[in-house]
């Protein structure tokens, strides 16, 4: 009856310190998962904010800081691994209202762009883009009739 206790007792303290090494084991793992995590999440947050300095500095080059009705947008796609510039601007000239869209990667290279222009007396939602041309992620060149599909298409980059 001693030695069936004692057993027990054995028994139950290799349990315990299985089960405390198991949870020590598994703390660490967390603490490291936690760290990756952090250390990928501050990769990304540097990435992005190199990214808005590009957007700025091609917003500025193209000296589009002095016109109120443009604006730009700076993305960095972890999964494409790039980034991406958005800049728009409109203007009127003649009665004539205009809209441009361009799509750049952060090294200037063009992945679409979108042109509008008013009609005299035609609604804005019956005139169709003069230009409107999107190169998806897979290399398709796409042409498109609306602003609509133009930024669904564009989507694919600013995800």
């Amino acid at each position: 009856m001693l030695s069936r206790l004692i057993t027990l007792i054995v028994l139950a303290t290799l349990v315990g310190l299985v089960i405390w090494q198991y949870r020590t084991q598994y703390a660490v793992l967390e603490h490291h998962q936690q760290a990756q995590q952090d250390a990928a999440s501050a990769q990304a947050d540097q990435a992005q904010l190199q990214c808005n300095q590009s957007a700025l500095a091609r917003f500025q080059a193209l000296r589009l800081d002095d016109n109120p009705t443009a604006r730009h947008k700076g993305h960095f796609n972890p999964t494409l691994d790039q980034c991406y510039i958005l800049i728009e601007s409109s203007e009127n000239s003649l009665d004539t209202d205009w809209k441009h869209i361009t799509l750049y990667a952060a090294d200037g290279k063009v992945f679409a762009s979108y042109g509008w222009h008013s009609e005299n007396g035609e609604q804005a939602a019956d005139i169709p883009p003069y230009t409107c041309d999107v190169t998806l992620p897979t290399g398709e060149h796409r042409a498109c009739k609306t602003e609509a599909d133009f930024r669904n298409l564009v989507g694919a980059y600013m995800r």
